[in-house]
């Protein structure tokens, strides 16, 4: 019965589901709440309402939202998936890596003007927030801060880009945090937090 089904839907001309292309493309799902897109050399971010094909360097805003994303990886017919919010992105993905993407976060205050030191406290840097995004994924899946990326090894992870540094936490799994600032690499593991400090 089943197959019958399934023949019926694509006799009748049913719409078929978008497909990410490696290194291209991502395909990109609203699974609750407002999220908005802006594709490269759009003014203007736009509602996500169903799934969609959209190009590298598109920037995902999740903030009251959550989005599901899926990218291709390099062998034929593989995709991976994750689920993303509380933060807003840029969707990027190199041909090396094996298929790696990384979301950079876009802070919703600049470092500029919001890390002014206060007259009491004058080289100290607040633990301001500028940026936020959480994620639940598995696969080749990085979130990139100001002064670190976290590298997904199957996870529930969150990063804040503060005034004092970039802070990982891991919820669920294990996540491997570049150090961009001491050039290093840290792993983080279940209810554990990584601050990669501001210089």
């Amino acid at each position: 019965m089943l197959c019958a089904l399934t023949t019926s839907a694509v006799a009748a001309g049913a719409p078929v589901p978008p497909a990410p292309t490696f290194a291209k493309t991502v395909v990109v799902q609203p699974v609750s709440g407002t999220v908005l897109i802006r594709t490269p050399g759009a003014t203007y971010y736009t509602r996500l309402t169903t799934a969609r094909t959209v190009p590298l360097g598109t920037v995902v805003d999740t903030t009251v939202g959550r989005v599901e994303l899926t990218s291709a990886n390099p062998q034929p017919g593989s995709v991976q998936s994750g689920q993303f919010f509380k933060g807003t992105f840029q969707v990027r993905q190199s041909r090396t890596g094996g298929g790696l993407v990384s979301l950079v976060l876009r802070d919703s205050i600049t470092r500029q003007s919001g890390c002014t030191p206060t007259s009491a406290h004058p080289a100290a840097l607040s633990k301001r927030l500028l940026g936020l995004l959480r994620g639940s994924a598995k696969g080749h899946f990085r979130t990139v801060g100001r002064f670190s990326a976290a590298t997904v090894l199957g996870t529930n992870w969150g990063v804040r880009d503060r005034c004092d540094g970039t802070l990982t936490v891991v919820r669920e799994g294990v996540v491997s945090v570049r150090d961009f600032v001491h050039h290093k690499t840290v792993v983080v593991r279940t209810g554990q937090t990584y601050l990669a400090k501001a210089p």
